[in-house]
């Protein structure tokens, strides 16, 4: 199970930040998104676009649906948002 967790976060994790050809997708899904809700008047479901943007928000609801698991989707989002706060301090050292 624990493989599980780790493995769901890291995908969480690249899937939202670094594969760079679904940088293309997301963007135009976010954009559609929001023109959508827009047009029909539901500016507060613009929030929901985070969902293919955030590893932790993705983590917990792929795994929520793929596993139908609540605890471990819990834990594959705080595992995801570890990985990204790690490898962001990690960039910002680097670079600095």
């Amino acid at each position: 199970m624990l493989f599980n967790i780790i493995t769901l976060a890291l995908f969480s994790v690249w899937a939202t930040h670094w594969f760079k050809p679904l940088e293309f997708f997301r963007y135009h899904l976010t954009d559609a998104w929001t023109r959508a809700t827009i047009k029909a008047g539901f500016p507060a479901f613009q929030r929901l676009a985070i969902v293919i943007n955030c590893p932790k928000c993705f983590g917990f609801w792929f795994t929520l649906i793929y596993l139908q698991d609540f605890w471990v989707a819990l834990a594959v989002s705080f595992v995801a948002y570890l990985l990204k706060f790690v490898i962001d301090k990690i960039e910002v050292w680097y670079e600095g």
